[in-house]
């Protein structure tokens, strides 16, 4: 008798140990821990875009963005994830995720992890449930916007209206897209037609971005207003019930900015706030490692700042908290309970939901090297 009372003592402290790492424990008001992302807090139903604003070049990320998408098509069917990558390679990106084709055009290098996630997912799902991919972001640089304008002449066969070389994209490129616009009514391909107009835009004001480090200034109203206009016509005019969007952290704070235009001297509404002002329902978090390394574009960086560099309202800093509970691998704050001071001032001063904090950024692999 008493070795069964000892077996079944033991047999209980192991299923609560199993319990305790598979759920999230609120260790501070606002504030829970995590050691798989699937057990985070995170809202599944009653917002239009769940937007994930990334510091990028983390594999946590693309951990995080794929159970988030499972958890989001389990609860409310989301079958629709818009990421920050150019709109000419659309069709390639839902071929590859489609398993229609093997190979990823290179300049969508940065993404293959999360794209190859997805295709592996929809795998596991009915033809008529799987995931579709949406790359909302402008072309960049000129041979983007020259490959789509040139794709567009094709599916709309429109052989009078000739495509400008790459070298001329930044003084004839409008015309082109204004030919092809006139030629089309439809709804889709003028969503298109205004996204080249505005990558062609967003070029002539010198910014440029490939698979490495960019020029120009990213925070161009041409370029927010080409993601917001199309994350809304995704939602509005092509009858998608809700979307995950994959952005960087800039791109998901509601707070305006001062930093905007080439010169970065001017007001910007970054996309979430233009969202808000649309009157989409957006749910809002942005993923930050507290200490490790990232890789991005070509360039990689030891994170300067450590888990001590941060706060939160009581003074408590972050290195210990996660020490206080053993195992933690991700910090969840809401922002509505919890007001906590990242070791990045302009992370910190971001309108969003929450912040989800990796306990280690752990850099990505080098998908570009062997393409």
């Amino acid at each position: 008798m008493l070795r069964r009372t000892n077996l079944l003592t033991v047999a209980f402290l192991f299923l609560s140990g199993t319990a305790s790492q598979a759920t999230a424990q609120e260790i501070r008001p606002g504030v829970s821990s995590a050691r798989q992302p699937q057990t985070l807090p995170l809202p599944t139903e009653g917002y239009d875009a769940y937007l994930v604003g990334e510091l990028h070049g983390l594999e946590e990320n693309e951990e995080f963005e794929l159970q988030y998408l499972k958890q989001l098509h389990s609860a409310s069917g989301l079958r629709d994830v818009a990421i920050e990558e150019k709109a000419a390679y659309e069709e390639d990106a839902q071929a590859f995720v489609d398993g229609k084709s093997d190979r990823l055009p290179s300049a969508l290098c940065l993404r293959a992890g999360i794209l190859e996630g997805i295709r592996s997912f929809n795998t596991e799902l009915n033809p008529d449930a799987r995931i579709r991919v949406h790359l909302t972001d402008i072309d960049s640089p000129a041979a983007a916007i020259r490959q789509h304008l040139a794709a567009l002449k094709e599916r709309l066969r429109a052989n009078e209206v000739s495509i400008p070389a790459e070298t001329a994209i930044k003084t004839r490129g409008l015309e082109a897209a204004a030919q092809l616009k006139a030629l089309t009514k439809d709804s889709a391909l003028r969503s298109e037609l205004r996204t080249v107009e505005l990558s062609i835009l967003a070029f002539q004001q010198g910014l440029e971005v490939g698979i490495g480090p960019p020029k120009g200034s990213p925070y161009l109203d041409s370029r927010e207003q080409a993601v917001a206009s199309n994350i809304v016509d995704l939602l509005r005019l092509r009858g998608n019930l809700s979307l995950l969007v994959i952005y960087g952290s800039d791109h998901v704070s509601r707070t305006p900015r001062n930093d905007g235009g080439p010169a970065r001297d001017q007001p910007f509404t970054p996309m979430a706030l233009r969202l808000q002002q649309s009157g989409i329902r957006a749910f809002s978090i942005v993923t930050f490692p507290l200490a490790g390394r990232s890789f991005w574009r070509g360039q990689s960086n030891e994170l300067p700042w450590t888990a001590a560099d941060g706060h939160l309202a009581s003074g408590e800093t972050f290195d210990q908290v996660v020490s206080a509970v053993p195992g933690t691998r991700f910090l969840y704050i809401d922002t509505k309970r919890q007001r906590a001071r990242l070791p990045a001032d302009d992370i910190s001063n971001m309108a969003v939901d929450a912040f989800l904090l990796f306990r280690s950024g752990t850099p990505m692999k080098n998908r570009c090297e062997a393409r």
